[in-house]
């Protein structure tokens, strides 16, 4: 075998494990992120009016004119949390009107 070989297999052999392992924690990092992504999170009512400094009466009232959308799970009212952040950063008014 000539020397040029016997040194690009022994980097070969050197790198392998290395470059395996990178790949394997980009991978395993990018599944876990895909994952949390697709969970779905939920606020519940005292952290919707948390957020938007509204009182419960203001929060039902936004409900019942489809400004908050709501959902009934088990007995319990929860706002889906991204819809709820992405109309804060989009800077969606849920004040009281007249």
């Amino acid at each position: 075998m000539p020397e040029k070989e016997i040194i690009i297999t022994a980097i070969k052999d050197f790198l392998k494990p290395i470059v395996t392992e990178v790949i394997t924690e980009c991978l395993t990092e990018s599944f876990l992120s895909l994952e949390q992504k697709r969970r779905k999170h939920y606020y519940t009512r005292a952290e919707v009016c948390e957020r938007l400094h509204i009182g419960s009466t203001t929060f039902y009232r936004l409900a019942q004119k489809g400004k908050i959308r709501v959902l009934k799970i088990e007995g319990r009212t929860l706002v889906d949390a991204d819809e709820l952040d992405q109309a804060i950063e989009t800077r969606q008014v849920f004040r009281y009107q007249h």
